[in-house]
């Protein structure tokens, strides 16, 4: 009965998890959004998330010439050199190509090459859409994943409501009434 159960239990997870994986078919990903990258593609490109306003999530492709590589990276921030400028922020970029990285056992990250001339850069879609760094439209922005936030806002209006009863501002009724609304979002 055990082994049933984690069985079961193993492919809801494994279902629920796959609906929100990128996939990958036909030369398109799809985002774990929903939004569909191809080659030839325009991506609009966002603002940087590092602390300059450089890029984190598009940086110089790893097999470009114009990667820098170093053991102890470069002034002390291995990402630094290799990261798309802000200068770039608000530019649009054509897709050259889609390119997965990694193995069915680990999962897959998927990059799209973009760039002009010799200079190419990869950027890690997923993490790019998440940070902004890359644009889409608003549908497929991804949503928020835990409801802790919104559970957290709902006990901060309660304990704030609690308070103006407890203070007399609010009576009885009108707490109750109040509470009764918060308690009934989702």
């Amino acid at each position: 009965m055990k082994q049933v159960l984690l069985i079961f239990t193993l492919l809801i997870f494994g279902i629920s998890y796959s609906q929100t994986a990128p996939i990958f078919e036909n030369d398109t990903l799809i985002t774990s959004t929903g939004f569909k990258v191809y080659e030839g593609l325009d991506l609009k490109i966002g603002t940087g998330s590092m602390n300059d306003g450089d890029f984190k999530f598009i940086r110089t492709n790893a097999s470009s010439l114009f990667n820098y590589t170093s053991n102890t990276g470069y002034q002390g921030l291995a990402n630094q050199a290799n990261s798309f400028k802000r200068s770039n922020s608000g530019l649009t970029f054509k897709v050259k190509k889609i390119m997965p990285r990694g193995n069915k056992k680990n999962g897959f990250v998927y990059y799209a090459k973009i760039g002009s001339g010799l200079m190419n850069y990869e950027v890690d879609l997923e993490n790019a859409i998440r940070s902004g760094e890359v644009i889409v439209p608003d549908e497929f922005l991804p949503k928020e994943k835990s409801q802790h936030i919104n559970s957290e806002t709902k006990y901060d209006r309660l304990k704030k409501i609690k308070e103006l009863k407890d203070s007399g501002v609010l009576s009885e009724e009108e707490f109750q009434k109040e509470k009764d609304k918060i308690m009934a979002e989702k």
